[in-house]
């Protein structure tokens, strides 16, 4: 298959292989990035590819397509990194920062996150008290009624908290 035969193949066959791909792994960015890879593999053996039956062809976008999001769901060790819409919106329209000072709060935004998410495996008790108490506001006297303990006790979580996700910040920061 010539370079010419190949584009008008990928053209035919981008949005199958995008939408086969968006069923298995349940993102469209994600099936972006399997639609590319199984294009590429395609490039690569363009020469043996059997162009001779469009049914040949669109089975093979099948299958290839299938197999990758497969593989892509099977290696959930590898880290992946997407930036979805809203964060791009979102460094679209700072117009004061600069790019790198954008990246860099998308990047403490993610730690903070990482500790969150780190505390609620921790101590999920403290976790769901923090909460309540400075996420949403409720004051301590509710908390305390809600959990069973006293104002202090959940005054004393709160401070814990604080200390460990700022500790945890601190950590993943440094890594």
């Amino acid at each position: 298959m010539n370079s010419e035969k190949f584009n008008t193949f990928y053209r035919r066959y981008y949005k199958v292989s995008v939408k086969i791909a968006n069923g298995i792994v349940q993102s469209r960015f994600t099936a972006e990035d399997v639609t590319q890879e199984v294009f590429s593999y395609f490039y690569e053996i363009k020469e043996r590819l059997d162009a001779s039956s469009e049914e040949k062809l669109h089975a093979l976008v099948v299958w290839k397509t299938t197999n990758k999001g497969r593989d892509y769901l099977r290696k959930s060790y590898v880290k992946r990194e997407v930036m979805f819409d809203n964060d791009v919106a979102e460094l679209q329209y700072r117009t004061t920062e600069s790019a790198e000072a954008a990246l860099l709060g998308l990047e403490k935004q993610k730690y903070l996150s990482m500790a969150f998410e780190g505390l609620r495996r921790k101590n999920l008790i403290n976790y769901m008290i923090f909460m309540r108490v400075v996420m949403e506001g409720v004051s301590t006297e509710e908390v305390a009624r809600e959990f069973g303990y006293t104002r202090n006790n959940v005054n004393n979580r709160v401070l814990r908290a604080r200390k460990w996700l700022l500790a945890e910040i601190l950590r993943l920061e440094k890594e």
